[in-house]
């Protein structure tokens, strides 16, 4: 999980690619989307940081990288937003969105 408290060092210092999973507990797609991406996170296990964001418990980030709808996910490399998008997707899609970043 991270917050706007500490996103900079568990997002934008990684050493490994990140995807970023924006949630909500009110949000009925982010309850079943969650278990695929935590089905990708293990697949990914050491080569991408997977980690989620509760936007009403973030307000800050949720602001900044605009997310108006949900689920939604971000995906950071190096510092810097490569990726965005927006919706529930299988997990092979985002396997195939990741994987230049690996």
């Amino acid at each position: 999980m991270v917050s706007d408290q500490d996103f900079d060092a568990k997002v934008l210092k990684s050493p490994l690619p990140v995807l970023l999973y924006c949630w909500a507990t009110w949000c009925a797609t982010c309850k079943t989307t969650t278990p695929v991406i935590e089905e990708f996170a293990r697949d990914s296990k050491g080569r991408v940081r997977v980690t989620k964001l509760n936007v009403d418990a973030s307000p800050m980030l949720s602001s900044k990288y605009n997310i108006l709808s949900l689920p939604y996910i971000l995906v950071f490399d190096n510092g810097q937003l490569q990726e965005s998008f927006p919706g529930a997707l299988p997990k092979h899609e985002i396997m195939m969105k990741i994987a230049p970043y690996i």
